[in-house]
């Protein structure tokens, strides 16, 4: 296929994610890339790695981008979306779209009203297993659902920086189970109760933040969810789900690199863990960016796709997270979801 007729995509941040979309679009061989980061020489080192081009201009890029992949901080994000929607861009932009609930909503609503495609990067949507469990729910395979339990932990916790505009633990680690809740369920969540500590991360506590969590969700409907987080798993990565039914009991994330040892094992363990999100989703992440770039040429959106209305809705409920640490109490989301 020639240049010319490849998908001119625009990346924005080439981070760690950035440069793992980039490593992918460049080997599928029908995208001509050209990145941006707030770092020049950033973007321009990772544009010769994956031969693409790099621009030190975000307006240029985006004028002569045919979608764009927004993967920069956090707190840049609200302002990226709205210049490319501006442009009727087709945009994915990682998690969470914005950490502001009402401009979360208006730049949702303008993509609805403008027809743009605006995916936000939940790639466990994408994940086999999860999207399995999924599809077993809804089918009855579960019967009445009782329980949720979810676990999300880091093996190590990032740059103090990154922490520190990441919102908090709640909107930031924890946001993916709770949207993981609610997509799996397919029910609103009434309420959260929620406690946070700062065990390992001592440079948190003046940021009001935490690194080790766990909450409680009622999901309406009946049924509820246990979730734990944190920011330091010494054997690795650790994502996992179990979900208990009336008519049968299922886990996603129990295979032999789930970073957990049983109290009777004897002497070191050299299995192979996972260490980061990336290694534990690579496949989740592929399929994702494949499915957006499917649909930013013309194609039908994938019903796994992340939506803005997703990224508000566990917005809220991280907020409603935050709000019960302060208060001790079962708190509501602020806002319905849209």
């Amino acid at each position: 296929m020639s240049r010319e007729r490849r998908l001119r995509v625009g990346l924005v941040g080439c981070g760690q994610i950035g440069r793992m979309y980039a490593e992918h679009l460049a080997a599928s061989g029908d995208v001509a890339l050209t990145c941006h980061d707030t770092r020049a020489g950033q973007a321009a080192a990772l544009a010769a790695q994956v031969d693409g081009e790099a621009c030190d201009d975000v307006e240029r890029l985006l004028d002569g981008a045919e979608a764009v992949v927004v993967t920069s901080s956090t707190e840049s994000h609200d302002a990226l979306v709205a210049l490319a929607l501006e442009r009727k861009l087709p945009t994915f932009c990682e998690k969470p779209l914005t950490l502001d609930l009402h401009r979360t909503r208006e730049l949702g609503l303008a993509a609805d009203h403008g027809g743009i495609p605006l995916w936000i990067g939940f790639q466990r949507h994408f994940d086999v297993g999860f999207s399995a469990l999924r599809d077993r729910i809804a089918d009855g395979g579960l019967g009445t659902v009782y329980t949720v339990r979810m676990f999300s932990h880091d093996a190590a916790w990032p740059p103090l920086d990154r922490l520190a505009a990441s919102g908090s633990i709640f909107r930031d680690l924890m946001l993916h189970d709770f949207d993981m809740v609610r997509w799996l369920t397919g029910r609103e969540v009434s309420g959260v109760a929620a406690i946070g500590d700062v065990l390992a991360v001592p440079e948190l506590v003046e940021l009001h933040d935490y690194d080790a969590v766990a909450a409680t969700l009622g999901v309406e409907g009946g049924g509820v969810a246990v979730l734990t987080a944190g920011r330091h798993s010494p054997l690795g990565y650790d994502v996992r789900i179990e979900v208990l039914g009336s008519r049968d009991c299922l886990t996603v994330g129990l295979d032999d690199r789930t970073p957990m040892r049983q109290v009777t094992e004897h002497g070191p363990d050299q299995r192979p863990r996972h260490r980061d999100y990336r290694d534990r989703f690579a496949a989740a992440y592929r399929a994702q960016i494949d499915a957006f770039l499917a649909a930013a040429r013309g194609g039908d959106c994938d019903p796994r796709a992340g939506t803005w209305r997703d990224s508000y809705a566990a917005l809220a409920l991280a907020m409603a997270a935050e709000r019960s640490v302060r208060t001790r109490s079962f708190e509501p989301p602020v806002e319905a979801t849209p």
